[in-house]
C-alpha cells in the first residue's frame, strides 16, 4: 500500500531544534514532510490551508508564544493533533495545556520520546476522528438508512430463512455484476462464494442458526467474491413473522495482500523468492518420511567465487547470477524435493531417497548441472560448488544440528576438492578442533625444513615436443599424516593468513632449484610459481623477488609468476603497475585458470604477460564437449592475436593433446606427458631428454568411422569394406568415438541410433558442431519418425539407413558420402 508522508507545522525559533527533532524523526523511520514558522501570521495561514496533519511547537518563543498557538490551532483546526516540544514546562502550566486541548508534550532532553509522541497523537486523532463519524452514523442510522445501502463501500445482503437474498446494496452489485433484480431470490454462496468456498460458507450460515438457540446471533467468515477477499460479519434480526439475517462484508483485499508480504518477507529470501532458514528449520521439524521409511537427505549447497563476481563486475551482477543458479535448481529438483537460500552464497535441498546409491548418484547429477557454466549477457562464468550431505532415517532430529552439520561436511568438500561433495560423518564434528592443529603444525612447517617440499610438473611444446618449463606444485610431507594434498593446506593456510609466508618460501624454493639444475649443466628450463592474491597485494613484492633472484643466482628470465585469472582483476590498475615492474627486471608472467572467471579483455590486452594457461576443466571434455571446444579455440585465437604463448593444463589423452595441437595451442602439461615430479625424477628427466610424441590429427584417407554397440554388426560391417580402400576405424562407444574423432580427420562416420551411452542423434548432433565438415549417416534398425525427422531437422545427419542393408545399396551411399565430403572440402585422396 502507498505510504503518505506525515505532514509536519513545526513552530519553532531555534534551527538546531528543528534539525534535532527532525532527525529523531527519521530515525524512527517516519515519512514526512516539514513546514518550519516562527511567527503568528504564518502559523495561522498554515491552518486556514488545512495543511498539517499534526503541529509540533515549542512553548516559548520571542514572538508568539505556543499557548497562543495552541487556542488558535483549537478555532481554526481542532482535530489537528498539538504536541509541544519545549525545553521544560512546568506541572501545573502542563496540565493546563493539556485541559486546553494539547495532546502531549515532550521535553527537548528526552528527544527519543518525540516519535512516539507523534505517532500516539496521530493514532489517537484518527481514533476520534472514527469515534466521532460513528457517532454520527449512529445518530442517523434509522433516517439514512436507505442512503447507506445505496452508497455505502461494505457489501451489505440481506437474507431470508433459508440464505437466500432479499435485499443487496448497490456495492454487493457491482462485487458479484449483477443488478439487485437478478441477485433477489437466488442463494448466498452461490453468488458469493468461490465454488470451492460454497460448502464452507453454507455451514457458516448453518452457525447463525445455531448462535441463535444460544443467545449469540453473530458469525464471521472470509470468503472471495470475484476477484475480492471479503470479510463478512452476519447477524439475524428478529422481526414480527420472520427473522432475517443481515450480512456486512468488508474488503480486505490490500490487507491480505500486506499479510502475504509481511510473511513473505519473514520467511522468504527477497532475491531469489526461495524459502530462508528459518522456514527451512520448520520444515525439517515437521518432517514425516512417506510410507517404506525413504531416507531424507539435506544438501548444502556451497557455490564459490561469487565474492570475486561482486568484487570486480559489481553486486547486481552478483545478483543476476544468484537468480541464475537459484532458477537452475529449482529446474533440477523433483516433486516432493524442498529448496531454499540459507546464507550468502549456499543454498539448501531437501529431497527423499530410497538409498544411498540413488542419493550418491542424484549429487553427480546436481553437480554436473551446477558445474556447467552460467551465461549472463556476453559473458559466461564458471563458478565451482560443492556439496554437504546429511542423512536422516526415520531418526528424530533437530533442524539447526542438521544444518550445521551439513555446514561441517560442506567445509569438507571444499577442503578436500575431490568428488565435490561429502557426506557428513560423526568424526567432522571435530573438525573446527582439527584445524587448529593442523594450522598449529603448518606453522612449524613453514619455521623449520624438509617438511614443505615442491614437485615440478613439466610443460612442453607443441612443435618441437621438447620440456621448455616446469610448474613449482608445493607439497606437505606431514609426519602425522603423510603428505597432505596442497587443496587442503592451502585454503587453510589462506584462512589463518600463513599464505605470503608460505607462497614466499615456495618462491625461494623453486628458485634456488632452477638455479641447481642450471649449475648441473642441464639445459636451462623456465620454472613457474604461481602467487596467490595475497601477495599480489604486497607491497614489497617486488623486493621479495629481487631477494629471491639475488640468493639463488637465478636469471630473472628463467623465471614465470603466474597469476589467476580472478586475481588480476581485483584491482587491474595495481596489478598492471607491479607486473610492469617485474617485466622490466626481466621476469615472465602468465595468467593461469583463463577461462574459469571474468576477466576484461580490455585489461587482457594491457596486462604485460607472455602465456595464458587454458584451465584444465576446458581440457576435459575438449573431445566431447563442442563447448569446450570452441572456447579453447577461441582462447588459442585471441592469445596468439595479442602475441602470447597458450600453455594447456590438464592434457590426459592423446585426443586432447591432437585437438589442441590442431587449434595451435604452444606448450601442454598434464598426465598425457608427465605427472608433478619430485626433485630426483625431475632431473632425471631432463638428463634424457625426453620429449613429447608428437600429437597432430592423422591426415584425411577416405577415413571411415563406424560406431554401433553391437560387436556383430562391427564385424559384418568389417567384412564387407575389406579391400575397399577406405581406412576404417571401428568402436562399441560413442565416447571413444570422439577420441578417435580427436585423433583421425574422419570424412564420413556412420552410427547406430539405439546406444546405451549416447544415442545416434545426439551423438552426430556434437560431431556436426565440432567438425561440420563430416558426412554424418545413422545406420539402425529403429525407424521411429519421430527420431529421424529429429535427426533431419537438426542438421545432424546426411542419410538415415535402415537395417538389415543391401550390401550393394551400403557401399554405393559410402561413395556417394566420400565424394561429397572431398567435393566440399576440396581435398584429395592420399
Amino acid at each position: 500500500m502507498e505510504q503518505f508522508p506525515i505532514k509536519i507545522l513545526l513552530l519553532e525559533d531555534v534551527q538546531l531544534d528543528v534539525e534535532m527533532a527532525c532527525d529523531a524523526l527519521t530515525v524512527a523511520g517516519l515519512v514526512f514532510e516539514t513546514r518550519h514558522v516562527m511567527l503568528e501570521g504564518d502559523f495561522r495561514a498554515a491552518l486556514l490551508e488545512k495543511w498539517p496533519d499534526i503541529i509540533i511547537a515549542d512553548y516559548s518563543l520571542p514572538h508568539f508564544d505556543g499557548y497562543t498557538a495552541l487556542l488558535l490551532r483549537r478555532e481554526l483546526a481542532p482535530d489537528v493533533p498539538f504536541v509541544y516540544f519545549t525545553g521544560s514546562l512546568g506541572e501545573e502550566r502542563a496540565v493546563e495545556t493539556l485541559r486546553a486541548g494539547a495532546t502531549d508534550y515532550v521535553l527537548k532532553h528526552s528527544l527519543q520520546r518525540l516519535p512516539m509522541a507523534v505517532l500516539r497523537a496521530l493514532a489517537e486523532a484518527d481514533a476520534m476522528r472514527d469515534q466521532a463519524r460513528a457517532r454520527r452514523e449512529l445518530d442517523n442510522e434509522r433516517q439514512l438508512l436507505g442512503a447507506v445501502l445505496a452508497t455505502a463501500g461494505a457489501l451489505i445482503v440481506v437474507l431470508d430463512r433459508n440464505g437466500r437474498i432479499m435485499q443487496i446494496n448497490p456495492s454487493a452489485e457491482r462485487s458479484i455484476g449483477q443488478s439487485k433484480v437478478d441477485a433477489i431470490g437466488k442463494e448466498f454462496r452461490q453468488l458469493f462464494a468461490s465454488v470451492g468456498e460454497s460448502e464452507w460458507v453454507g455451514s457458516q450460515l448453518d452457525r447463525l442458526e445455531e448462535h441463535e438457540r444460544s443467545d449469540s446471533n453473530y458469525v464471521s467468515w472470509r470468503s472471495t467474491v470475484g476477484h475480492l477477499s471479503v470479510q463478512w460479519s452476519a447477524g439475524r434480526l428478529p422481526g414480527s413473522q420472520a427473522e432475517y439475517a443481515v450480512l456486512a462484508g468488508i474488503d480486505v483485499t490490500e490487507q491480505e495482500i500486506a499479510e502475504q508480504q509481511a510473511y513473505f518477507l519473514r520467511h522468504y529470501d527477497s532475491l531469489t523468492g526461495l524459502p530462508n532458514r528459518a522456514l527451512l528449520e520448520r520444515r525439517l521439524d515437521q518432517f514425516q518420511p512417506t510410507e517404506g521409511g525413504n531416507l531424507l537427505a539435506l544438501i548444502l549447497i556451497g557455490v564459490e567465487r561469487l565474492a570475486d563476481v561482486r568484487d570486480s563486475l559489481g553486486v547486481a551482477t552478483g545478483d543476476l547470477l544468484l537468480r541464475e543458479i537459484s532458477r537452475r535448481l529449482g529446474s533440477w529438483q523433483q516433486a516432493g524435493d524442498w529448496l531454499a537460500r540459507v546464507g550468502d552464497n549456499n543454498f539448501a535441498l531437501m529431497l527423499e531417497v530410497s538409498d544411498e546409491v540413488e542419493l550418491i548418484n542424484q549429487l553427480r547429477h546436481l553437480l554436473e548441472q551446477l558445474r556447467k557454466p552460467h551465461r549472463l549477457d556476453d559473458r559466461e562464468f564458471f563458478l565451482p560448488a560443492y556439496l554437504g550431505v546429511v542423512v536422516h532415517n526415520n531418526e528424530e532430529h533437530d533442524p539447526a544440528g542438521s544444518l550445521q552439520a551439513a555446514e561441517a561436511a560442506l567445509h569438507r568438500a571444499i577442503l578436500d576438492q575431490g568428488e565435490g561433495y561429502q557426506l557428513y560423518q560423526s568424526t567432522l564434528s571435530n573438525e573446527a578442533a582439527e584445524r587448529l592443529i593442523l594450522e598449529g603444525e603448518l606453522r612449524l612447517a613453514l619455521q623449520g625444513e624438509g617438511q614443505l617440499v615442491l614437485h615440478y610438473q613439466p610443460q612442453a611444446d607443441l612443435g618441437s615436443g621438447k620440456v621448455v618449463g616446469l610448474e613449482a606444485l608445493v607439497r606437505w610431507n606431514h609426519p602425522r599424516l603423510g603428505l597432505v594434498p596442497p587443496a587442503q593446506f592451502i585454503p587453510l593456510a589462506e584462512s589463518c593468513g600463513l599464505i605470503i609466508k608460505l607462497g614466499e618460501q615456495v618462491l625461494r624454493m623453486a628458485c634456488h632449484q632452477a638455479a641447481a639444475w642450471q649449475r648441473a649443466g642441464l639445459p636451462p628450463v623456465t620454472v613457474a610459481v604461481n602467487l596467490a592474491a595475497a601477495q599480489w597485494s604486497q607491497s614489497n613484492l617486488l623486493a621479495i623477488v629481487k631477494s629471491a633472484l639475488a640468493e639463488s643466482g637465478l636469471d630473472p628470465q628463467w623465471l614465470e609468476l603466474e597469476l589467476t585469472e580472478s586475481t588480476s582483476m581485483h584491482d587491474p590498475s595495481a596489478t598492471i603497475k607491479v607486473m610492469a615492474n617485474l617485466r622490466a627486471m626481466g621476469v615472465h608472467m602468465s595468467i593461469d585458470d583463463f577461462g574459469t572467471g571474468y576477466c576484461n579483455l580490455n585489461y587482457l590486452k594491457r596486462f604485460p604477460v607472455d602465456k595464458l594457461k587454458i584451465d584444465r576443466s576446458f581440457v576435459m571434455e575438449i573431445t566431447t564437449d563442442p563447448d569446450d571446444l570452441a572456447i579453447s579455440r577461441t582462447v588459442v585465437a585471441i592469445a596468439h592475436q595479442l602475441r602470447l604463448e597458450v600453455v594447456a593444463e590438464g592434457v590426459e589423452t592423446e585426443g586432447q593433446l591432437a585437438l589442441l595441437a590442431d587449434a595451435g595451442c604452444d606448450l601442454i602439461q598434464g598426465y598425457f606427458f608427465s605427472r608433478p615430479l619430485a626433485v630426483e625424477a625431475c632431473t632425471a628427466l631432463l638428463s634424457a631428454g625426453t620429449t613429447l610424441s608428437a600429437g597432430r590429427r592423422q591426415r584425411y584417407n577416405r577415413t571411415l568411422l563406424m560406431v554401433d554397440d553391437e560387436s556383430n554388426i562391427l564385424a559384418s560391417l568389417r567384412r564387407l569394406l575389406r579391400g575397399s580402400g577406405y581406412q576404417l576405424l571401428t568402436t562399441n562407444s560413442p565416447l571413444e568415438a570422439f577420441e578417435l574423432l580427436a585423433t583421425h580427420e574422419v570424412g564420413v562416420i556412420v552410427a547406430d541410433q539405439r546406444m546405451p551411452e549416447l544415442n545416434g542423434t545426439e551423438l552426430l548432433n556434437r560431431v556436426k558442431d565440432m567438425y561440420p565438415g563430416t558426412v554424418r549417416m545413422i545406420l539402425s534398425g529403429y525407424t521411429d519418425l519421430q527420431t529421424v525427422t529429429d535427426a533431419v531437422n537438426r542438421g545432424a545427419i546426411y542419410k538415415f539407413l535402415t537395417k538389415p542393408w543391401e550390401d550393394d545399396a551400403l557401399l554405393a551411399v559410402l561413395e556417394e558420402a566420400f565424394s561429397k565430403y572431398e567435393l566440399d572440402r576440396n581435398v584429395a585422396v592420399r
